[in-house]
């Protein structure tokens, strides 16, 4: 197995799903109705079968569940009727079992994100180093070797996997198409699929490049100016539910026990600035999330 699955867990990969072997069957149910995990696993470079991955999925969820059914039950068993510690610990079990599910559900989905931001990251300085080098005369595979090698993130380590291939023998445009078919970026698939069209028509590659980052470097320009755009509604509600509302809420309900003589709380003071921090995280996500990390 390539890369470890789930970070959190103090176990291997390998010892993970001979731990769930025997949840496969359950495992090849649940692969069937998600026909896209095949190519998602290959793409993040997770080298086992769907049906391997949804039995590991399977086998968390069932032993998270008695990871806390078990323990609270026991305990529960010296405090109250037993009658009532297993309807309490089994709602629980299935609540806590449900987070590593949703968590095992979305883990593909967040690293496939991660992997297509940092591949754009990079993605337009491979180009214009490709362009260059191509330009001056040197060949397309010495130009991809250069990229390998080079200072771009993710892309240095697409371009590896491809010279291996080219080096074992796979032609420039078949290992070319491998490395866009694995790949989750939509603009590094369909560059790619530009550069290899072209090679087959025989078209100069120099120009074909300066072509896709001309183009590129638009792109970027729209979704940063979209990016700006998009940042005045959430600056607008970060100022309204952090700063307006906290401070003219305490405003108020000062003002209101005052004349209604009902006494507010001492508790509600505390939890208002762990709620307008706990809202500004949230803000701060989110910003960071939306903001594109290619660079022009």
């Amino acid at each position: 197995m390539e890369k470890q699955i789930f970070k959190f867990l103090p176990i291997s990969g390998t010892t993970l799903l001979k731990s769930a072997r025997l949840f496969l069957p359950i495992g090849v149910f649940l692969a069937k109705l998600s026909p896209n995990l095949e190519s998602t696993l290959a793409q993040l470079g997770i080298k086992i079968s769907a049906e391997e991955y949804s039995a590991i999925v399977a086998f968390l969820t069932m032993f998270f569940f008695l990871m806390f059914f078990i323990p609270v039950t026991l305990v529960g068993y010296f405090v109250r009727p037993i009658s009532e510690v297993i309807p309490v610990s089994f709602v629980g079990g299935i609540l806590f079992s449900s987070i590593i599910l949703f968590y095992s559900m979305a883990y593909l989905r967040l690293e496939m994100s991660k992997k297509r931001k940092l591949l754009e990251k990079d993605l337009l300085f491979a180009l214009r180093y490709l362009y260059i080098r191509i330009k001056s005369g040197i060949p397309l595979y010495d130009a991809m070797v250069g990229v390998a090698y080079g200072d771009f993130g993710e892309v240095s380590k697409e371009f590896k996997k491809t010279i291996k291939e080219i080096t074992a023998g796979i032609n420039e445009i078949e290992a070319l198409e491998n490395m866009a078919l694995r790949n989750p970026s939509l603009y590094f698939r369909r560059i790619i699929w530009q550069i290899t069209n072209n090679m087959r028509a025989g078209a100069d590659i120099a120009d074909v490049l300066e072509s896709i980052t001309t183009s590129l470097v638009k792109e970027h320009k729209i979704l940063i100016r979209k990016y700006g755009s998009e940042l005045n509604p959430l600056i607008l509600l970060y100022m309204m539910f952090s700063v307006v509302i906290p401070s003219l809420g305490i405003t108020v309900i000062v003002v209101m026990s005052a004349f209604s003589g009902i006494e507010v709380p001492v508790y509600l003071f505390y939890l208002i600035p762990i709620f307008v921090f706990l809202l500004q995280f949230v803000f701060i996500s989110l910003i960071k999330n939306k903001r594109p990390l290619m660079v022009i």
